[in-house]
């Protein structure tokens, strides 16, 4: 079971920010079953982080189908520490919806299904398979993050970022660009170092 736990869901090690201990937790861009999320809480995994945004280029992004009724799985299951992830449409040749509109779409989805969600992080990565996304060049790749972050700071929701050493500087031309360390970020490793 927990194999099959492991294949759908990407396991992480959250860094708490108020306490500063360790969380263990998962997260998933795919429909998760709350029988896997028991499984997790029987393993001492307490935090999930389910994709509620998708960049969805052809629409100009949406939220991911599989949000709500992950969600609710999470939830039946005894997890309440839960954050969503926002894979926001970018790229020139997209028509995306504004961020702001993208944000508001999350958040009429936590209204419309009660749901509490502690953070959304903001999803900083490549797709250079559907959307070719951040395909503005290092210098309009910052501008743009940086119109992202105003429009998330704007819309009253707690929010990080979530991206990778490799993606950042595939993005911004470098990994020691900052673009706003006042927000909590999360990185992905591969390599068990906790370092970017």
């Amino acid at each position: 079971m927990l194999k099959s736990l492991l294949a759908i869901l990407t396991v992480l090690l959250f860094t708490a920010i108020s306490s500063s201990a360790l969380v263990f937790g998962v997260d998933s861009s795919s429909l998760v079953p709350q029988a896997t999320f028991a499984k997790a809480k029987s393993e001492g995994f307490t935090k999930v982080i389910i994709r509620g945004y998708q960049e969805a280029c052809g629409v100009g992004g949406k939220v991911d189908p599989n949000f709500v009724p992950t969600y609710k799985n999470a939830r039946a299951a005894g997890i309440t520490n839960i954050d969503t992830y926002w894979f926001p449409c970018t790229g020139s040749g997209n028509t995306c919806k504004s961020f702001a509109t993208q944000l508001a779409e999350i958040g009429d989805t936590f209204n419309a299904n009660n749901m509490d969600i502690g953070t959304i992080w903001i999803d900083v990565e490549l797709d250079f398979t559907i959307c070719h996304n951040w395909n503005y060049g290092p210098a309009g790749n910052l501008k743009k993050a940086q119109e992202l972050i105003s429009a998330a700071r704007a819309s009253g929701f707690n929010f990080g970022i979530y991206s990778s050493p490799g993606e950042w500087a595939s993005i911004f031309g470098s990994r020691s660009v900052i673009l706003d360390n006042s927000v909590p970020l999360w990185f992905a490793t591969y390599n068990g170092v906790q370092l970017l």
